[in-house]
């Protein structure tokens, strides 16, 4: 009888220490990354954060992603970043509207939270980067405009150059033209944000200022997809570059209207920015750079690029 009641408490035991080992595993709160962009206004930035979710679906994690109401307003994403920092996340991931400050992130390397940066870089510290090479983005809308043209003035529509994806999208296409082709790049555009606006606005005064240029580079879909519709308002045989991957924009290069798009998936971005994230916090080794693939995309190759972008998204009409 002793002995019955011995083998009931010992099993008894066994049954609420399993109990408690279960209990803490399902209690056990996931990592919490923090993910700051720049905005959340356009295709591009929209599917950054479909790939930022489904990655924290796969990988078990919490994403928090944030926002200012547009690319230009640094000041928001600053006090954004303060109140994420405060947060104490167990990483954080920002994609700087502003190149040259974003002087908020050495708190978070003081607090010794992991920084990363998505998309778009900062000069003033050095944290892993995901994203596009952008640099060779610019050397490859300048080939597709010399492999075009051959001769001839061109011009560039940026974005804001206190962001250094546009920066560097236009210093690659800087380097390329000056060293590599006859083309003449003679006029450089600053959009005020990356818009349908602006970059309507910046093509009709580049076409009023420059009415003999031939082909223009435009540094994101939105300002390409702008300049494709000013000039679809005033006519004119100019050669649109652009860069991205969403529909809209490869419609145009189905339809002729856009000469190319360098492609950049925001998806695979947002993505691959969680999945070496959490590598890093598991003590893995990673990439100090992680670039995803920029696949040039012409009127030759768009169907299949748009067919996989929609099947993607569910989109495709198959």
């Amino acid at each position: 009888m002793r002995r019955h009641a011995i083998k009931i408490a010992v099993l008894l035991l066994a049954a609420l220490l399993l109990a408690g080992c279960g209990s803490e595993e399902q209690t056990q709160e996931k990592r919490t990354i923090c993910v700051v962009l720049k905005a959340m206004d356009s295709v591009h930035w929209l599917s950054v954060e479909d790939g930022l979710k489904s990655a924290a679906n796969d990988y078990g994690v919490s994403v928090n992603i944030l926002w200012p109401s547009h690319e230009d307003d640094v000041e928001a994403q600053n006090t954004i970043l303060q109140d994420v920092i405060d947060s104490e996340p167990d990483a954080i991931a920002v994609s700087p509207c502003d190149s040259d400050g974003a002087d908020v992130l050495g708190l978070a390397a003081r607090e010794d939270i992991p920084c990363f940066y998505i998309d778009t870089v900062a000069d003033r510290f050095d944290f892993p980067y995901i994203g596009a090479n952008n640099h060779q983005i610019g050397v490859l809308a300048a080939k597709a405009l010399d492999r075009k043209l051959g001769s001839g003035k061109v011009a560039v529509i940026t974005g804001s150059r206190r962001q250094s994806t546009h920066e560097e999208r236009l210093q690659g296409f800087t380097y390329y033209i000056e060293q590599y082709t006859d083309l003449e790049l003679c006029a450089v555009e600053e959009a005020e944000s990356s818009s349908y606006v602006e970059g309507t606005a910046c093509m009709e005064q580049l076409m009023r200022e420059n009415p003999d240029i031939e082909g223009v580079f435009c540094t994101s879909a939105v300002i390409v997809l702008g300049a494709m519709q000013q000039l679809e308002r005033t006519g004119g045989d100019v050669q649109l570059v652009g860069v991205d991957m969403q529909s809209d924009a490869m419609a145009g290069v189905e339809d002729g209207k856009i000469l190319a798009l360098v492609g950049q998936n925001g998806y695979e971005i947002g993505y691959q920015t969680v999945a070496t994230i959490v590598h890093s916090l598991d003590g893995e080794e990673i990439s100090h750079h992680t670039y995803v693939e920029t696949p040039l995309i012409t009127q030759g190759n768009v169907a299949e690029y748009l067919e996989k972008y929609l099947t993607e998204r569910g989109e495709s009409d198959d």
